[in-house]
């Protein structure tokens, strides 16, 4: 068999893999990716290869890009490999006459690094999947909506946002539970109205004077979660575990951790507090967040408001009898979501309040004596646990070992290496953003790893002990 033939088998048969095998690729980068990078690169050894082969894999091409786009929807990491093959679809149409070899060395070169540079993007910047580790069972999920005609957006939430005051309060929120049903991977968030990736970074943009692209998040709504749509919950009355994200957050942010909890045999009811959060696509439209905290009036208020939104949240769960224990609740919250279960769970019976950097100053500065009266897990960043607040001003460990007084075991950790936002899911969102100031020097595997252990061994009240990360506050 002569060079020419051999190419030419080898890619008829490289295309019978492509067609018929489409679930062996590696975890980092998927069928699409895969075909098209495969079909790419064997058109530059077009004077090994038939005309004929050349229109196959042509075409070939250009019909996984388009199921790809429908499927899977607009990925920025092919921006450069649709260059790519518009170009090779130029010169399969127009015969390119260069003679010039530096020229002609030039533009191969450059259209070969622009390949490159696109694998690398799609293998190093992949759309994140969020696997769950040793589950005892499988993850349903569902979405619920939630209007209390009994009380008007607050205050602190409409002076914050486009909420109009004469509305009565509404809220989204996200449940994940335990099912026997198989799930596989979906992209929970593509059809989202918004793309909330892009308006994270404009809220980052506007709020701190940024310039930050907007590629870095804009794949965020294809993120893919390995749970089931409306499938059935599991026959057992399990423990419910409600979410409260910080400043400006989403109910997703930890979405990460939340279905690890769900697997584990948890109810995990994790709400966006409208208003607050970066945006929230209600029925009516979409909320949005306008800016940092100096257009809040009162930061004690918009927590007090937000513990208030878990009970709304709470109650029309009961009151449509969903399947779950409500006489067993914990409380997740991350930063200023830790003051608000707080001042839940001072008004409320709970289990366990896990307290994720919370932001308790405001409580201090509002005159509020922090008393914990149900078993409180501490765990900050190591970024606010040295104190990054300006010299003189009242930090949350001042807080910590002066202010709080407890009736019931409070116990105090921090994660090493890290920062505010590695309690949220960005590190497995984009890689990019480990270069940012939103993480510290941790890899996100091991920030999800120590929030995924003190979570579970918070809720089952175990020993925690400490590990390279996870460190003891004296």
């Amino acid at each position: 068999m002569n060079k020419i033939n051999f190419l030419e088998k080898f890619n008829e048969e490289l295309i019978n893999v492509i067609i018929n095998f489409p679930t062996l690729y590696p975890q980092v980068m998927d069928y699409f990716d895969i075909s098209v990078l495969s079909i790419n690169f064997m058109l530059f050894l077009k004077r090994y290869i038939s005309k004929k082969t050349q229109l196959y894999l042509i075409c070939l091409s250009s019909l996984i890009f388009l199921a790809q786009f429908l499927t899977v929807g607009f990925k920025w990491q092919y921006i450069l490999l649709y260059f790519v093959s518009f170009i090779h679809i130029l010169k399969y149409s127009y015969v390119f006459k260069e003679r010039n070899i530096i020229v002609k060395t030039f533009l191969y070169g450059s259209l070969f690094f622009t390949f490159f540079i696109s694998s690398a993007l799609i293998y190093y910047l992949p759309i994140p999947r969020f696997e769950i580790k040793n589950k005892n069972y499988s993850v349903g999920y569902q979405e619920i909506f939630i209007e209390n005609k009994d009380r008007k957006q607050p205050k602190p939430f409409y002076e914050l946002s486009n909420l109009s005051p004469d509305t009565n309060r509404e809220l989204l929120a996200d449940i994940y539970y335990p099912t026997n049903q198989e799930t596989d991977f979906i992209q929970l968030f593509k059809d989202s109205s918004s793309d909330w990736g892009v308006a994270i970074i404009n809220y980052l943009n506007r709020t701190w004077d940024l310039n930050l692209p907007e590629f870095l998040l804009s794949h965020l709504n294809l993120s893919y979660f390995d749970i089931g749509i409306d499938v059935p919950i599991a026959d057992n009355n399990f423990p419910v575990v409600i979410y409260t994200h910080g400043w400006a957050g989403e109910k997703i942010f930890a979405s990460d951790q939340l279905v690890e909890l769900a697997s584990q045999g948890y109810v995990v009811v994790a709400l966006d507090h409208t208003g607050l959060a970066m945006f929230t696509d209600l029925p009516s439209g979409t909320i949005n967040n306008s800016g940092g905290t100096d257009a809040s009036s009162n930061i004690y208020e918009v927590m007090f408001e937000m513990s208030l939104d878990i009970e709304d949240t709470v109650n029309y769960l009961v009151d449509k009898k969903y399947q779950a224990d409500f006489t067993n609740i914990s409380v997740i919250g991350h930063s200023t979501g830790g003051g608000s279960g707080y001042i839940y769970c001072e008004r409320n019976q709970c289990e366990s309040l896990i307290l994720q950097d919370p932001f308790f100053t405001p409580l201090i500065e509002n005159n509020i004596n922090i008393h914990l009266t149900v078993d409180t897990y501490f765990i900050y960043s190591e970024d606010w646990y040295i104190g990054y607040e300006e010299e003189g001003s009242l930090t949350e460990m001042d807080v910590l070992q002066n202010y709080i007084t407890s009736s019931t075991p409070l116990l105090k950790y921090y994660m090493s290496d890290s920062k505010h936002y590695d309690f949220v899911a960005f590190g497995a969102i984009s890689p990019l953003a480990k270069y940012s100031f939103l993480k510290g020097s941790i890899d996100y595997k091991d920030s999800l790893n120590v929030n995924n252990y003190f979570n579970l061994s918070s809720l089952r009240k175990e020993n925690i002990n400490e590990n390279q990360f996870l460190k003891v506050i004296p």
